[in-house]
């Protein structure tokens, strides 16, 4: 999981990634709000512009008709002048005769008419307009009527330099006032973003303040209920998990240290009384004190190295068709030869999957701690649960048992309950923790419970399906 520095390292690395991200949001938020805000002005200049056209064509229409209304008793000389006056909305009028002749109107539009004349009762809008070549343009409503001293055409128009004028002025403030709002909210979405990232940066700074020895500390988790929080209460969780990684890391070392220390000591020890004394181990001494040291020595040190490889990468394990009686039958037949206590075998044909060498080596560490603890008697049964597809291995003794406290302690390192046992007579406490790898890596379990009339009986669970076992009829062998 690595120390506090390696966390630092990886804090500070996403430290930078979220500055990263911090002005990538805000260049991506002010972006957006300049597109968005480009899309509502232009919306908001056509919404303007054609309201401001239909207010013209609104104004003109309703003066035209007036004109026309009033054309029906006057004549276009004699028609009010109030008509032919300008307004605010109304710059052109005009009073035009069949062949296109301006008979009337306001002094600025006694020159070309604005449209072509109409026959009585059409109506029409134009746009762009103009009186002259150098003119302004002109939005007007054109109206045909028919009046008793003939057809005239009436036309109104409002000029458009003055719409457009408050077109262009509005632009302008969009384009003045506009970039002070993306300013302003790229400097409120940098600050906001840089807020919400300032917890990262405090779980950052007392997670480098953390040294590897010291990993009681915890970052503090704010109440807010949000990622931060949730980063905290995790970074805190994988504290927890560091430090109880630590603490078992130390005692494993102080304990294989322990372990070790006395094989070496018995080795070196006599070493050196040959080399002091000048004299040579005799064969007895070899064979009774020094190569059982060295053997002991070498099996504790390849356990270490089993486990070591099982936290790493799991317990490596070649698969093949395991015939599982096999394996017992030979580990009850060894310990019949050791002669030490009686052996009380029921041997049942089943093959499962797996390493023939690792179940081996499983088998026998059981075998030797019911051995070692046995006051006479070991008894190793097997059975087949096919509704569950597993095979049982039970391995008992007529020792003193297991406290049920303890029960699930005794497959940790080094554990031994028989703390005040001299070491030469006992194991390293690795042989029933090598017995949990392996039956886990092959997805079994392992337990303990008290064994009929006394003592503990360890039981071995192994899935067997997809092992071949019908070529062999099931059977049974006692001894």
């Amino acid at each position: 999981m690595g120390d506090p520095a390696t966390v630092s390292n990886r804090l500070t690395w996403l430290r930078r990634r979220l500055a990263g991200v911090r002005i990538r949001l805000t260049v991506i938020a002010t972006l957006l709000l300049a597109v968005a805000l480009a899309l509502a002005a232009a919306i908001m200049l056509f919404v303007l512009h054609e309201s401001l056209l239909n207010a013209a064509d609104g104004a003109t229409s309703a003066r035209a008709g007036q004109i026309a209304e009033a054309l029906q008793s006057d004549s276009p000389s004699t028609i009010d002048a109030g008509l032919l006056t300008p307004s605010n909305d109304v710059d052109a009028i005009q009073i035009v005769s069949r062949d296109g002749r301006v008979l009337a109107g306001t002094p600025n539009a006694r020159q070309n008419p604005l449209s072509d004349s109409l026959a009585p009762g059409a109506r029409r809008t134009v746009d762009d307009a103009r009186m002259g070549s150098g003119d302004d343009e002109y939005r007007g409503s054109v109206l045909g009527v028919t009046t008793p001293r003939g057809p005239f055409t009436v036309i109104v128009g409002a000029a458009e330099g003055p719409i457009n004028d408050v077109v262009l002025t509005v632009a302008v403030l969009f384009c003045v006032v506009f970039p002070i709002i993306l300013l302003m909210l790229g400097a409120a979405v940098h600050y906001v973003v840089g807020r919400t990232l300032r917890p990262v940066e405090q779980i950052r700074y007392q997670v480098a303040s953390m040294s590897s020895s010291d990993l009681s500390r915890r970052v503090s988790e704010p109440d807010t209920g949000d990622e931060i929080a949730t980063l905290a209460s995790t970074m805190n969780q994988m504290l927890d998990r560091l430090q109880s990684a630590r603490e078992r890391q130390l005692h494993f070392v102080g304990d294989a240290s322990h372990e070790l220390r006395s094989p070496l000591m018995t080795i070196v020890g006599m070493l050196d009384l040959a080399r002091t004394s000048g004299r040579p181990l005799d064969i007895d001494t070899i064979d009774t004190v020094v190569l059982p040291e060295a053997h002991r020595l070498q099996t504790m040190v390849d356990d270490l190295l089993l486990l070591a490889r099982a936290d790493e990468h799991g317990v490596p394990l070649t698969v093949e068709e395991v015939d599982l009686d096999d394996i017992v039958d030979a580990e009850a037949r060894r310990l019949e030869r050791l002669g030490r206590v009686r052996v009380h075998a029921h041997v049942e044909a089943i093959r499962v999957r797996g390493d023939r060498d690792k179940l081996t080596r499983a088998i026998r560490n059981l075998a030797d701690n019911a051995e070692r603890h046995a006051l006479g008697c070991v008894d190793i049964s097997m059975s087949r649960d096919s509704d569950a597809g597993t095979a049982s291995v039970i391995i008992s003794d007529d020792g003193p048992g297991i406290p049920e406290p303890d029960r699930q302690r005794v497959f940790h390192r080094f554990v031994r309950l028989d703390t005040d046992r001299q070491r030469s007579s006992g194991g390293s406490g690795l042989g029933l923790a090598i017995v949990a790898e392996i039956v886990h890596a092959h997805d079994g379990d392992v337990r303990v419970a008290d064994a009929v009339g006394g003592g503990a009986a360890v039981t071995v669970v192994l899935p067997i399906q997809g092992a071949d076992h019908t070529d062999e009829p099931p059977s049974a062998a006692s001894r």
